[in-house]
């Protein structure tokens, strides 16, 4: 299973870091440690997405409808103001209001030592960057476009062969996408916590501070709240 931080890496054809590096001035093992610093802040940010089928619904769309493989693929465009518009309509979705991009910066910027100026201007590429990689591994296992299909079909109103349409498409992700085992006890709402898939996601072969990973979490909470 890829996580994000190891799949950031590989962006650009695996010269990620050190275009990020050149483009801020940065030397690329302060990029990677400013990267990594990020991470749970995506982390927690993707796990809200979860919180309702609209909200989840609106993520996929998001990264349906643009082209964001392109931010991952090619480093020519690494440095486009149309790649961080894009990352901060995603920042908008992850995040939910500017207040909590500051903050992220702000917190990454303790964790590393580097400006957080730079950490914020960062942020929007990195987002970029990130859903590219998403949208690069959906269209290899499919499995988004098999949880939006269940979502507009089964899931919206009600069917589906749990009873529980977000239980049925995280675990339609953790088989096709992540290639986890499925878990014990069939396909109920309380066969699987669907936030531990995404925690996967940015933890697998990489272990966050757990001081930064709940600095992060406190910032979330501090200015949304779960509806």
């Amino acid at each position: 299973m890829f996580n994000m931080f190891d799949m950031l890496t590989q962006a650009h054809n695996g010269a990620a870091m050190d275009k990020l590096a050149r483009q801020f001035g940065l030397q690329t093992d302060q990029t990677q440690k400013a990267v990594e610093a990020l991470m749970p802040a995506f982390n927690e940010g993707m796990k809200r997405q979860i919180d309702s089928l609209d909200t989840m619904q609106s993520f996929f769309k998001q990264m349906g409808s643009a082209n964001y493989e392109k931010f991952f693929e090619k480093p020519e465009e690494a440095s486009t103001e149309e790649m961080r518009e894009k990352g901060n309509d995603v920042l908008g979705q992850l995040f939910g209001s500017k207040d909590v991009s500051r903050a992220v910066a702000d917190q990454a910027a303790a964790m590393t030592g580097l400006g957080a100026d730079i950490l914020r201007q960062m942020l929007p590429v990195v987002a970029s960057m990130m859903m590219g990689g998403l949208a690069r591994q959906s269209a290899a296992s499919n499995p988004f476009q098999q949880m939006m299909e269940q979502m507009m079909s089964a899931g919206m109103t009600g069917g589906g062969s749990s009873g529980n349409p977000l239980a049925d498409m995280y675990q339609n992700m953790m088989k096709n996408f992540a290639g986890a085992a499925m878990p014990k006890g069939g396909t109920g709402a309380g066969a699987f916590d669907p936030s531990e898939i995404i925690d996967a996601l940015f933890t697998a072969g990489r272990k966050t501070q757990d001081a930064n990973t709940e600095a992060m979490h406190r910032i979330f909470e501090q200015f949304t709240s779960r509806k």
